[in-house]
């Protein structure tokens, strides 16, 4: 016997965004009216330059910790981690918001086992238009994070590649800095993260 469809709560960051989602939704699901319970799936749609999550709180607050559907722009590592804690099974970019994903991915949400921050980032990575977040690090630079994460010091990783100590450094504070990365720890994370390491 088939489940019957999900009823979803939807909570935006300005009315129209809410009605907008609420429109696509109404096609095919039950949609909860505002503070109404009894909701199996949250859908949240943050302002996509906003990174604290501020309505995926406010709905997890007043619903309760529901497999949910995360609208938002991109994250911080510590966006994803809240994400996945709150109950998100999907993280969508804005842009790739249509009513058949929508609801494909609400659907999908109710029976989807917990995921990780890993995942959802890279989810996101692959909807977003613009290069995937596997290219976001260069060869060189994938080479060098993959040396440092079997334990390698800047001299093995040097004489392992033919670089200088100077140069793997150098490559190193490059990709931090134009990822915006605190350390080689983190740089690291980041690459084990978009599957690279």
């Amino acid at each position: 016997m088939n489940e019957p469809d999900p009823r979803v709560a939807v909570y935006a960051a300005d009315p129209l965004t809410r009605a907008g989602l609420v429109g696509m939704l109404a096609q095919a699901l039950d949609v909860v009216p505002p503070g109404g319970r009894g909701a199996d799936v949250l859908v949240a749609a943050e302002d996509p330059v906003d990174h604290e999550l501020p309505v995926l709180r406010l709905a997890v607050a007043e619903q309760g910790a529901l497999p949910g559907v995360l609208i938002a722009g991109p994250l911080p590592p510590s966006g994803h981690r809240s994400a996945a804690t709150s109950g998100v099974r999907s993280l969508l970019p804005h842009q790739a918001v249509r009513p058949e994903r929508l609801i494909a991915e609400v659907v999908a949400a109710r029976s989807s086992a917990e995921t990780s921050a890993g995942l959802l980032a890279a989810g996101y990575a692959s909807l977003v238009d613009c290069p995937a977040r596997s290219s976001r690090f260069h060869d060189r630079e994938i080479r060098v994070l993959r040396l440092i994460a079997e334990g390698k010091d800047t001299a093995e990783i040097g004489a392992a590649m033919g670089y200088s100590q100077r140069t793997i450094k150098n490559i190193l504070h490059h990709a931090q800095r134009r990822l915006a990365l605190r350390n080689r720890a983190q740089a690291v994370a980041e690459a084990i993260r978009a599957g690279l390491i």
